[in-house]
């Protein structure tokens, strides 16, 4: 538990205005219209914030930006195997806070797994600078929107976080609990979702689908959609440029459940998916 000191200070910490203390670029900045980078942040240790290198102008653009919030494969306190993908969804007008400290390579310090509460403290940290004027986030984040995404265990401590009442949206990716125990969550878990959820799977070969599709099967609480990609297997795209086909299809998800546009609905409700060859759809719940 916490003391009254500790909490004091932690709050403190999170309105203290955002400073860069260290940036990459990713993939020329990604392909959206808003090229974007991968900060450290000075009041955000232990994460990765992927956004617009011009905050400022993407948000005006756009009316503020929806909130992601990402867990990583293994539960790791990294996400450079998915920034090819983090990024390209920053640079179509997002802000994406990952678990774990920025890294240049995988071997440049010991990987931790990362703690389930750091979802919700990112949420805490960006409503926090939302409201610290002098912070360049300031008004510019739309924590009305907010998404809990997880790659694998990731997805896992999506689950076990998935009572988050600021939660309006969960993306699961080669992930599903089925019938085991991981990350603090187990099938009990699924019922604590309340928002559209949307599965990407890589297909027979990916490890999570059959527990994805347990899952898919066992939820009947909330919307929920199950993209198939036949032959990606349980990596995914993430490696390829931009993240691949898994970044441009949950950006049609991102953009319809969190910016509202209905007409990207299409391929999840009436699996249209001439923009994604060797992908099937499946639905329920809407």
């Amino acid at each position: 538990m916490k003391t009254a000191s500790t909490l004091l200070l932690y709050c403190l910490t999170f309105s203290v205005a955002a400073e860069i203390v260290d940036q990459k670029t990713i993939d020329d900045g990604g392909s959206g219209p808003f090229k974007a980078i991968a900060t450290s942040e000075s009041s955000l240790s232990d994460y990765v914030v992927y956004r617009p290198k011009d905050l400022q102008s993407a948000a005006k653009q756009q009316h503020a930006l929806p909130l992601i919030v990402f867990a990583n494969g293994g539960c790791n306190d990294t996400s450079l195997p998915f920034e090819r993908m983090l990024s390209e969804v920053a640079s179509q007008g997002y802000l994406v806070v990952a678990l774990g400290a920025m890294q240049r390579s995988l071997d440049d310090r010991t990987l931790k797994k990362s703690p389930n509460e750091q979802m919700p403290q990112a949420i805490d940290w960006a409503q926090s600078q939302n409201k610290t004027e002098s912070s360049v986030y300031y008004n510019n984040i739309d924590t009305a929107h907010v998404a809990f995404a997880g790659q694998s265990c990731g997805g896992a401590q999506v689950l076990a976080m998935a009572d988050e009442p600021r939660v309006t949206s969960y993306l699961m990716f080669n992930s599903g609990i089925g019938d085991m125990t991981m990350a603090d969550a187990d099938q009990q878990s699924l019922q604590l979702l309340h928002a559209p959820t949307l599965y990407l799977i890589g297909g027979e070969s990916d490890v999570a689908y059959e527990n994805a599709l347990k899952d898919y099967q066992r939820i009947t609480n909330v919307p929920v959609a199950f993209a198939n990609a036949i032959n990606a297997g349980h990596s995914g795209t993430f490696e390829e440029a931009n993240g691949g086909a898994f970044a441009r299809m949950a950006l049609k998800w991102l953009d319809w459940q969190l910016k509202g546009k209905k007409e990207n609905s299409a391929v999840f409700l009436k699996s249209d998916l001439s923009d994604f060859p060797g992908w099937t759809m499946k639905s329920k719940n809407f």
